[in-house]
């Protein structure tokens, strides 16, 4: 498939993760509303599945929020068909940076 060749493959991105109460999430979005477009794909979903050991090494790994970690999965958009593209990734987080590579 043609539109497989410009799927990018490796991604690196900072995550900062923030808990907001209801009244700073309201400030937030309407002080962001006029810089950004309501994007395509607002509503469609993303499917994943994680894998694990048989004794969920990764997910208790993640829980304890270490400096590095790694998780595989497979990941769609919306429910996939047997023609659709799904994609094998590997995210691994070191500190606030996250790489994910599709395989």
């Amino acid at each position: 498939m043609d539109s497989e060749k410009n799927v990018k493959c490796v991604f690196k991105r900072y995550e900062l993760k923030y808990l907001m109460n209801e009244s700073q999430t309201k400030a937030v979005s309407e002080a962001i509303a006029i810089h950004i477009e309501p994007d395509g794909f607002a509503h469609s979903s993303i499917r994943n599945i994680y894998f694990d050991t048989e004794d969920y090494l990764l997910a208790r790994r993640s829980i304890e929020k270490p400096l590095y970690k790694e998780k595989l999965r497979v990941r769609s958009y919306n429910t996939p068909e047997d023609s659709d593209t799904v994609f094998v990734e590997l995210k691994k987080k070191y500190d606030s940076v996250v790489y994910k590579r599709r395989l």
